[in-house]
């Protein structure tokens, strides 16, 4: 998961610019249908389970994990008390230690800058190019095999972000890239109507692209020391606000700091809190 505060239908547009409120029948529909509008608490951990941490998950509405890790009896007893299962899904990059997928890739499902590829060192991955097709089915593939077919509820696209970070000075780039996630997103509830999908940070893409595929966006860094006092921040909220009240698109926050009061401000806000430690070390409990 990556840390976007040390790295957003034409409808959707037009209501967020008029300020419209009025919901429709639709709307309405999918606010209740949102597997997400009645979660309170929610965990991330991306480590190996074991009988003792699955049950400690239990006592969560909502957990994001690492499903290569998990069997499909494992998520069915995950869930066993309605707890709701996502798994994650690096989107925007391919990570080298991900050996299985990265070797499935072509030259060109990679994203490259002055004819190099882009490389974060911090997780030794690549940037990748979401217009093309050929990774578009790999990552498909990779939601059918462990999202899909272990049962979970969810998958929690991660990166979606760095179409914001990476091309915000290249338009032309920016909505090609915006393009190639929202086809990519309809092709998975195309195929899998039921399947809830959360987006990492990317809030400009989430409004001009990719909302009427997405039930919640994660806010990570949500610190109040920060967020409360940032106009940058101040605005994203309101917008959030107003995607919730009007489209029932849910904002999910992480703090690593000042817990009680981030966590206050988060439910000020109507958003779904979590509180990890000062190194973001998801799992620990």
């Amino acid at each position: 998961m990556r840390m976007m505060s040390t790295r957003k239908w034409v409808s959707l547009c037009c209501a967020l610019v008029l300020g419209l409120t009025l919901w429709s029948p639709q709307q309405a529909s999918a606010q209740s249908s949102n597997p997400l509008a009645n979660v309170k608490s929610y965990k991330i951990y991306y480590d190996m389970p074991t009988k003792a941490k699955i049950k400690k998950m239990q006592q969560y509405d909502m957990v994001i994990i690492e499903p290569v890790y998990y069997t499909a009896t494992q998520i069915k007893e995950l869930q066993k008390y309605g707890t709701k299962v996502y798994g994650y899904i690096n989107t925007m990059e391919a990570d080298n230690w991900n050996v299985n997928f990265i070797k499935q890739m072509k030259k060109s499902d990679f994203f490259y800058r002055n004819g190099k590829r882009v490389h974060y060192a911090t997780w030794d991955s690549y940037l990748v190019d979401m217009t093309s097709t050929h990774y578009r089915s790999l990552l498909r593939r990779e939601v059918n095999k462990q999202i899909v077919a272990k049962g979970l509820d969810g998958a929690f696209l991660d990166t979606v972000g760095n179409i914001d970070n990476e091309h915000s000075a290249h338009p032309a780039t920016l909505k090609a890239q915006r393009n190639g996630m929202r086809t990519f997103m309809k092709s998975i509830k195309a195929h899998h109507p039921s399947l809830s999908l959360i987006q990492n940070w990317g809030f400009a893409t989430l409004q001009t692209h990719t909302s009427p595929y997405v039930d919640g966006i994660m806010w990570e860094g949500f610190n109040y020391r920060v967020v409360s006092k940032d106009q940058w921040s101040k605005d994203r909220m309101k917008e959030l606000r107003k995607l919730d009240k009007t489209f029932g698109i849910k904002t999910l926050t992480v703090s690593s700091t000042q817990r009680s009061t981030s966590a206050s401000y988060a439910k000020k806000n109507g958003f779904i809190h979590f509180h990890t430690n000062p190194t973001s070390n998801y799992n620990q409990f």
